[in-house]
């Protein structure tokens, strides 16, 4: 599995597909659904408005990008109430996303899920946390085709380059923990591919 850190913004990632996150009770949208919903002149907010949409937890809905984002094709995933939002809550959400993504026979994903201090939870650890039910998902089955999706799987992390190092060290923790069950590849920027310690 190849993980891609990149210093720039989610919309400019070359993947198939964006997976954004939002919640049914905050508006206006914040962060990269926001940014998202502005990019796309404001479809999310029509769809929340006419009710297309709510946010609910695990709602889930796949749209075009139609060219005003670099990435395919956007999916949206509802996080249910702000209050409820937490590491044990996107772990909790991951099997159901991945297998959401493997359904779509896609394996280039930017994961761009909401972070901040006061949701308590930041991008470095979120980053650890979906690279670790990764995984799970490959203890829960066993498939050789599921085992080779995940093996070909090419994920992008962006959140600008304030954040960048932040999600560096949450994916090399990830890999440090897993690297007797999962074989991980780090590519940023400025150091081409990383396979040794993270320390390294």
């Amino acid at each position: 599995m190849n993980v891609i850190l990149s210093p720039e913004r989610i919309d400019l990632q070359e993947c198939d597909v964006l997976v954004t996150g939002f919640f049914s009770d905050e508006k206006p949208l914040k962060g990269s659904s926001g940014w998202i919903d502005w990019r796309l002149n404001g479809i999310l907010s029509r769809f929340l408005i006419e009710k297309r949409l709510t946010g609910g937890w695990k709602e889930t809905t796949l749209i075009p990008s139609q060219g005003r984002i670099v990435p395919r094709m956007i999916l949206f995933i509802g996080l249910g109430n702000v209050k409820e939002y937490s590491y044990l809550r996107v772990r909790d959400l991951s099997f159901h996303l991945l297998e959401t993504l493997k359904k779509l026979n896609t394996s280039n994903i930017c994961f761009s899920l909401p972070y901040a201090e006061h949701y308590n939870v930041d991008c470095g650890k979120l980053a650890e946390v979906l690279i670790e039910e990764i995984a799970d998902c490959v203890d829960r089955n066993q498939s050789s085709s599921h085992k080779e999706w995940i093996d070909g799987l090419r994920l992008f992390f962006a959140e600008g380059e304030e954040r960048f190092p932040e999600i560096l060290l949450g994916v090399q923790t990830a890999k440090s923990i897993l690297e007797e069950r999962l074989q991980i590849r780090i590519f940023t920027p400025s150091k081409g591919a990383s396979d040794t310690s993270p320390a390294g």
